[in-house]
C-alpha cells in the first residue's frame, strides 16, 4: 500500500510537469530585452526590442535602432538613432505575436532565448 501511494504521488507529479511543459509559451516568459546586430557593406546596425506586457494578450514593444551608413571609401558615417513603439497581440494557438500596425509576426524560441521578427533573429539579454 505504501509503495502504491508513493507511485501514485510520483505519477501525479510527472503528469503535472508534462502538462506544464506541453502548455506552450507562457505570456510571462516572453517579456524582456532582445538585441540584434546586423552589418553589410552599406551599413552597421544595432537593434533593441523591449517586450512589455500591457494587459490580457496585449503587449508594447519598444524598438531602438542605432545605425551607421558606410560610404564608398568604407568609412562609417555619424551614428543615427530611431525609436518606435509597437502594439502587438499574443496568440496562444500559434504561440506568436502579431504587431498591429504592419502585421509583422514575432515568434519565440524560449529554450534558446531567441525572438524572430521577419528575417531577423534577436537574442534575449534579460
Amino acid at each position: 500500500m505504501k509503495n502504491f501511494l508513493k507511485f501514485q504521488s510520483l505519477f501525479m507529479a510527472f503528469v503535472a510537469l508534462l502538462f506544464i511543459a506541453c502548455n506552450g509559451i507562457s505570456q510571462n516568459n516572453i517579456t524582456g530585452t532582445y538585441v540584434n546586430h546586423a552589418s553589410s557593406e552599406f551599413s552597421v546596425a544595432d537593434d533593441t526590442l523591449i517586450v512589455e506586457h500591457d494587459k490580457d494578450h496585449n503587449y508594447l514593444i519598444h524598438r531602438t535602432t542605432k545605425f551607421q551608413v558606410i560610404d564608398e571609401a568604407g568609412k562609417k558615417g555619424r551614428p543615427q538613432h530611431e525609436t518606435e513603439e509597437w502594439k502587438a497581440v499574443f496568440d496562444e494557438g500559434s504561440q506568436s505575436m502579431t504587431e498591429n500596425r504592419k502585421g509583422r509576426i514575432i515568434s519565440f524560441d524560449l529554450t534558446k532565448g531567441i525572438l524572430t521578427l521577419e528575417n531577423s533573429t534577436y537574442q534575449r539579454i534579460n
